[in-house]
């Protein structure tokens, strides 16, 4: 049975919103001045060092104290207190995000992200998969809503998210180390290691090295069934908290400082997880079970280097940075669904694999080289100005496909050698026979993007209140696409004959584009300002296989898309800034949005990217943050939004994207409210207790969902909480804490999967309908720190 929230959510919503007018209804409270004060924040989101409250954007950040007092390890982590931002995550590690809810899907494997991932100067965005670096001694992590395209470039079209790391400094020696042990409610149990060290080798030069690993126990059960069709069970692989996910990883720099005037910051980062079983529940078994008949696993193993040469050059500072990535993902998951009912539907020829076992398999390799080099004005000039020249070359291959450990003995087999036969005897170069293979089905591709681009962004002081500021981005790209399916392995479809049909589509594209960015702000007073913002984002363009274009179902080329913003913000500080408000009103507008097509018109194989129309969002994000007294603060932030497809658009395959449609992963409101209580002197240390809550409406999972008006394909408005305690600053240096996530045990869940709904009505199976990913039961920590 489903457990139901312990709270309303519209109780939820209702204190979100309370939280976030809490300063504003405290009449009776002394407007005299007070002795507290928030922490300033600065970022380097501008590629400045600024206030956070003197940026004209959108921009949030948490900082290493929040990051430690919510308990932060993982991006499913911080994006609970980012309510711009959407996570879908079916299996840690295969993240999708969402910023402003302008997305075209989910899991949108062929087109490039809209959100744009940075680790401190390294691009590390992956379309569909983005990657989760540990949070381990990390400075901040900002998040920039709207499109960031003059100074990030292509995918930071709806939104930036940045993590700072902590940097090497030549101060002294020190470090921490920190042992957590979890317990999950009804699953297994935990453990986290990690620490770091600082080291000055010199009074200028220092290193850092951070590593870590954990091991998360599992709470899902594989329990005991058979295949729709009773070909097979799974009785060899059931089990109890089957599904573990482990993290190994680390991170070394070095900080030299050649002179006064020039420095050099080098690091390398490296980090390994192993995934093995399912997130997944049924509901048709019940919360935290599900029915897999292969063992699923996923590996993710990355690194990446940077080197960093800062200058003072006098009327300007100037930096260079280049950067090398590299990302290997292995997974394997279950393929009964599909392929039970491929079998049945068809059920013939080269389809029929005879009701045997089968895994979907993906190896996947990413590899990304960038170089920047940027100037920044200095001095107090009425203009200030930046300018620089960025190049990056990326490179993403996969090879992907369907398993059949038994597949020589099913009819589709029989089928597959008559075909290889016939085709080798014509076409010797291209098909051998007989074929032996386990793997009914592959996908190669293979996509190469290079970019060149220059940008610039200046800002004049018109007057000591009002100054404005404007910004561009020409970038120059060329894109290389290679795809080829083979159905099964050493068999092209040739679709009907011709050479010319042997699975392969093959893009060569080159495009230029720029981007433009006009602000304006006026400073009320030193304490409070309003802004005015029109920034662009986009995603590069490119051609589509010759191929693919002669089956009319894809034009040649596909645009770029843009996404204009259009913002209107206030920054404010009040009581002696231990009172922060800020908000914005933003309209984003997406034209020329591209989706992938594949199938619907000629062979199944051979598709490509179009451009659709256009879609909208018109929105309002609020964060206050009040250090009430000396030992209680209180901070919140909040989005509404409503996202939507604004024309009418048919695809070639006949699907109506229809005006006023609301988009996938896309809810209309989302919150997030902290309250932290310190006491010093407790204990013999300094007692801190942190509640956090979070809330999300509901909202659609799959764009197909919304086409069909299906709405198994909605994930129902929730919340979930968080609670730690802890003291800090005991006798030589230990701290101790004590955090539970998902407080009340809640079984809500942000995704579910409808598509084997209708394959499994084929077999009247009640499985595999709406398998959903609940949200992990409760959690509880235990945290020892020593500092030395």
């Amino acid at each position: 049975m489903t457990k139901s929230n312990s709270k309303p959510n519209a109780l939820v919503a209702a204190a979100v919103a309370s939280a976030l007018t809490v300063p504003f209804t405290q009449t009776a409270m002394s407007q005299e001045s007070t002795a507290v004060a928030l922490e300033e924040i600065i970022v380097t989101a501008t590629k400045r060092e600024l206030n956070l409250q003197e940026v004209s954007q959108s921009i949030m950040a948490l900082s290493n104290e929040d990051i430690d007092k919510m308990g932060i390890k993982s991006m499913a982590d911080f994006v609970k207190a980012l309510p711009s931002v959407v996570l879908t995550a079916e299996v840690p590690g295969r993240n999708d995000l969402v910023m402003r809810g302008m997305t075209q899907d989910a899991y949108t494997w062929y087109v490039d992200s809209t959100v744009a991932l940075y680790l401190d100067e390294q691009p590390m965005t992956t379309s569909s998969q983005q990657v989760s670096v540990r949070a381990i001694d990390i400075e901040r992590i900002e998040a920039l809503p709207g499109p960031q395209g003059t100074l990030f470039g292509s995918t930071s079209q709806s939104g930036t998210v940045r993590m700072i790391t902590n940097k090497p400094d030549h101060t002294g020696f020190y470090g921490s180390v920190e042992t957590s042990f979890g317990s999950i409610n009804g699953g297994d149990t935990s453990f986290d290691v990690n620490g770091y060290v600082n080291i000055p080798i010199s009074d200028s030069f220092s290193m850092r090295l951070v590593g870590y690993t954990s091991s998360d126990g599992g709470y899902v059960d594989n329990v005991y069934g058979t295949s729709w069709s009773g070909s097979y069970d799974n009785a060899d692989i059931v089990e109890d908290d089957f599904n573990t996910y482990d993290v190994t990883g680390g991170r070394i720099s070095a900080l030299w400082n050649i002179s006064d005037k020039w420095s050099t910051l080098l690091s390398y980062v490296t980090e390994e997880s192993e995934l093995e079983g399912a997130w997944e529940t049924d509901p048709a078994l019940g919360d935290h079970k599900i029915t897999r008949f292969v063992d699923e696993m996923r590996d993710d193993d990355w690194y990446s280097t940077a080197l960093t040469i800062k200058g003072d050059l006098g009327f300007a500072d100037i930096s260079a940075t280049v950067t090398h990535y590299e990302r290997d993902i292995v997974y394997l998951w279950d393929n009964h669904a599909y392929s039970q009912w491929k079998d049945a539907y068809y059920g013939y020829g080269l389809y029929d694999t005879d009701y045997t076992r089968s895994h979907i398999f993906n190896d996947q390799f990413q590899e990304r080289d960038a170089a920047e080099i940027r100037l920044v004005s200095k001095g107090d000039s009425k203009l200030q100005w930046m300018a620089g020249l960025y190049w990056e070359d990326t490179y993403d291959t996969w090879y992907y496909g369907a398993g059949y450990p038994d597949y020589m003995s099913t009819g589709s087999a029989y089928y597959a050698n008559y075909w290889a036969c016939y085709y080798a005897y014509y076409y010797p170069n291209f098909v051998e026979c007989p074929i032996d293979t386990t793997i009914g089905y592959s996908d190669t591709y293979k996509d190469s993007v290079e970019q060149t681009a220059v940008f610039s962004e200046f800002s004049y002081d018109v007057t000591e209140k009002l100054s404005v500021g404007t910004g561009f981005r020409w970038s120059e790209f060329k894109r290389d696409t290679y795809n080829r399916d083979v159905f099964p392995e050493g068999l092209p479809p040739f679709a009907g004959g011709g050479i010319a049909s042997n699975g392969e589509i093959h893009s060569i594209g080159k495009d230029a584009d720029v981007l433009y960015k006009v602000s304006a702000t006026y400073s009320i007073d030193e304490d409070k300002m309003v802004y005015a913002l029109w920034s662009q984002g986009f995603k590069i363009g490119g051609d589509n296989a010759p191929r693919a274009v002669q089956t009319g179902a894809v034009p040649a080329k596909y645009d770029a898309d843009y996404m204009d913003n259009y913002e209107i913000g206030i920054k404010s500080t009040w009581k002696d800034n231990a009172l922060q408000v800020n908000a914005q009103y933003f309209v984003m507008k997406w034209s020329d949005m591209q989706i992938a097509h594949w199938g619907g018109v000629g062979p199944w194989w051979v598709g490509g990217t179009v451009n659709a129309e256009s879609a909208e969002a018109k929105g309002l994000e609020i964060e206050v943050k009040y250090q009430i007294t000396e030992n209680l603060n209180i901070s919140g932030a909040a989005l509404f939004n409503d996202a939507k497809f604004t024309e009418e658009y048919i695809t070639p395959g006949g699907s109506v994207y229809r005006n006023g449609m609301p988009m996938a992963n896309s809810p209309d409101q989302g919150g997030y409210v902290g309250i932290t209580y310190e006491q010093p002197g407790v204990a013999g240390g300094d007692l801190w207790v942190y509640y956090g809550l979070h809330y999300q409406s509901q909202s659609w999972n799959r764009t197909w969902n919304i086409i069909q008006n299906d709405t198994n394909g909605i994930s129902p408005a929730h919340n979930s909480s968080n609670l730690s305690i802890g003291l800090d600053n005991l006798a030589n240096g230990w701290h101790v804490s004590l955090y539970i996530d998902n407080l009340f045990d809640q079984a809500t869940y942000s995704y579910v999967n409808t598509s084997d709904n209708d394959n499994a009505d084929l077999f009247g199976n009640a499985r595999d309908h709406n398998v959903r990913s609940l949200a992990q039961p409760r959690t509880t920590w235990l945290t020892i720190e020593k500092d030395f």
